[in-house]
C-alpha cells in the first residue's frame, strides 16, 4: 500500500475511535445531545469518505489478491 492509503486507513481508524469514545461517554443511555450528533455526523463522515477511497483505490490490487489466493487454494486441494 502506499503512503496515502496508509493516511487514510489512520484517519478512518481515528474517526472511528472518536465515535467509541462518544458511546463510552454516554453509557449506559446513549443520548447524544445536540452538539455530540452533529460530531457523530462528522467522524462516521470521515470514516466513510476515507474508507471508500481505500477500496476504490485498492480494488483491483485486492481482486487480484483474492484471484491469487484461490489459485493457491484449488492447487492445494488438488493434491
Amino acid at each position: 500500500m502506499d503512503e496515502k492509503t496508509i493516511n487514510r486507513t489512520k484517519a478512518a481508524l481515528n474517526a472511528l475511535i472518536d465515535v467509541e469514545q462518544l458511546w463510552i461517554e454516554n453509557t449506559p443511555s446513549y443520548n447524544l445531545s445536540t452538539q455530540e450528533l452533529v460530531v457523530l455526523k462528522k467522524r462516521l463522515e470521515r470514516a466513510m469518505e476515507n474508507v471508500s477511497k481505500i477500496y476504490e483505490e485498492n480494488r483491483t490490487k485486492m481482486q487480484a489478491a483474492e484471484e491469487e489466493v484461490k489459485k493457491m487454494h484449488v492447487g492445494k486441494k488438488k493434491k
